[in-house]
């Protein structure tokens, strides 16, 4: 019963959030909008903006799961249908579809196309400022072209941002030295690493080598040996870890990172142990510099929204050059300035709350929450619990807001979109089982009727003449007024 109630919960947030979308499409998808060469870059911004929202409702409820059991102790959404369906796709799935399940790829995919759409009307306006541009099948083209490349380049940074980097097998160097350290230091974890290689091993000589120490094996027997058991993602051996790290260095790993660097071994791309460790900050490290997710988080969401709020702001500097020219505009070129600017209060709208929810918040939070690291996981639980609800609720009134943002910036949107719901509803009237309306009408008090009219006309005793009535008097009755309506099938 919970986990079909935490279902249609989120069904029915999606489409709350979504359903604004789809009528924006549907709109843009009419002939009147059709032949537009913006046409695509809209659609494909709210498509992505539906399926970024759908994934983002699913991936809280897996949070919910996952991290806050403390607050909803009574609800457990872990067995929803949306929940094992995600699941199961990304832990089926080939890696190369991962990008595909992640809300984040659909924000940066939205923000790549906005930055493209705005260069492109800077583009438009900077070389056409007091002529129009004729529209040809090409142009339209090239929309195309700017959207696939736009996915292209967010799957591509999307990819990268995944772990596909990792060693063949565990540095037996690391291995040992941690062994060194528990025998020399750590007297009652040496007595639990035995009974743990005990019960993981029926070769006698691997424990005597151990126990032994250099007597029996060499120094390399005993380095290849730690290493097969401390290559174990387990819970004694993780704790074991745990316990030198925090003697040596002062502080733990978090599990997911421990087993990234020291436990991971089905990457697509796997290297050398000790090469790997010594790259590992740069491919891995989570803190703002120069690594990795930094640099797919300034290439890939930073850049392409300052360009596009920067080539908004060229655009807008044309508009207002054009309006205040004195060179007289025609009816066209005031109508393509008046959708160059609601084209640009659309996008920049857009992209300063794709901007809030991609990277802007996230990243002042994460400083505060997660030790200064830019990019969030599961071992930073804090920011999750604090903030995923937030974030959703916040892309809900995004998605929401879309197709209000649409209606005020555009009076044709506006008027196609009147035009397809009254369409629709009529549509619905005429195959909605017939139905009976009686209509009371009261007749009008101190009316004469044609007859008296004339009979008064004729019996006056004046002199005067009587005036000829202009217009016949309309007769009126008292009646009731019975209309029966049936569309067209219906068999009575």
């Amino acid at each position: 019963m919970v986990d079909s109630s935490c279902t249609w919960i989120g069904i029915l947030i999606i489409l709350i959030g979504s359903i604004g979308n789809w009528l924006c499409i549907c709109v843009f998808c009419r002939k009147r909008f059709r032949s537009s060469i913006l046409t695509p870059f809209f659609v494909a911004l709210l498509i992505a903006d539906c399926i970024y929202l759908t994934f983002r409702v699913i991936k809280l409820l897996y949070y919910q799961h996952t991290l806050f059991d403390n607050f909803f102790s009574t609800l457990s959404c872990s067995s929803s249908l949306l929940t094992r369906m995600y699941g199961y796709f990304a832990q089926n799935a080939p890696q190369i579809f991962i990008p595909l399940c992640h809300y984040e790829f659909y924000i940066r995919f939205s923000l790549i196309l906005m930055s493209f759409l705005a260069i492109q009307r800077a583009y438009d306006m900077f070389h056409s400022s007091y002529r129009i541009l004729q529209r040809n099948p090409s142009t339209r083209s090239f929309a195309y072209i700017l959207i696939i490349s736009a996915f292209i380049l967010a799957y591509l940074f999307e990819f990268f941002g995944l772990s596909i980097f990792c060693s063949y097998e565990l540095s037996s160097n690391v291995a040992y030295e941690w062994y060194d350290y528990i025998r020399t230091h750590l007297s009652n974890e040496t007595v639990g690493l035995i009974t743990f290689l005990k019960n993981q091993s029926s070769n006698q000589s691997e424990i005597d080598c151990i126990i032994n120490n250099d007597t029996v094996c060499s120094h390399e027997q005993q380095a290849e040996i730690v290493r097969h058991y401390f290559d174990k993602h387990q819970r004694p051996i993780v704790d074991l870890i745990h316990k030198v790290q925090s003697f040596t260095i002062g502080k733990k790993m978090g599990r997911n990172e421990l087993r990234l660097k020291y436990h991971y071994h089905t990457c697509p791309f796997r290297m050398q142990p000790d090469f790997f460790l010594k790259i590992y900050d740069l491919l891995y490290s989570r803190s703002f510099g120069f690594n990795r997710y930094s640099t797919i988080l300034v290439f890939g969401s930073i850049i392409p929204s300052i360009a596009a709020v920067i080539a908004n702001a060229i655009s807008l500097r044309y508009i207002i050059a054009i309006r205040t020219s004195v060179i007289e505009q025609t009816r066209a070129s005031r109508r393509r300035t008046d959708e160059t600017r609601r084209v640009i209060i659309i996008i920049t709208i857009e992209c300063l709350l794709a901007i809030i929810s991609s990277w802007f918040v996230d990243i002042i939070l994460s400083i505060n929450y997660c030790s200064r690291s830019v990019a969030i996981g599961d071992d930073c639980p804090d920011f999750l619990r604090r903030s995923q609800t937030l974030q959703a609720l916040c892309d809900l009134l995004n998605s929401m807001s879309n197709i209000i943002l649409y209606c005020y910036a555009g009076r044709r949107f506006r008027h196609e979109l009147r035009r397809m719901l009254q369409a629709w509803v009529l549509a619905i009237r005429k195959r909605t089982p017939c139905y009976c309306r009686i209509e009371w009408r009261k007749p009008v008090t101190n009316v004469k009727t044609y007859g008296d009219e004339n009979y008064n006309a004729q019996s006056d005793s004046s002199t005067k003449p009587s005036k000829i009535l202009k217009y016949p008097i309309e007769q009126k009755h008292d009646y009731i007024k019975l209309r029966v309506a049936t569309y067209p099938t219906t068999v009575l």
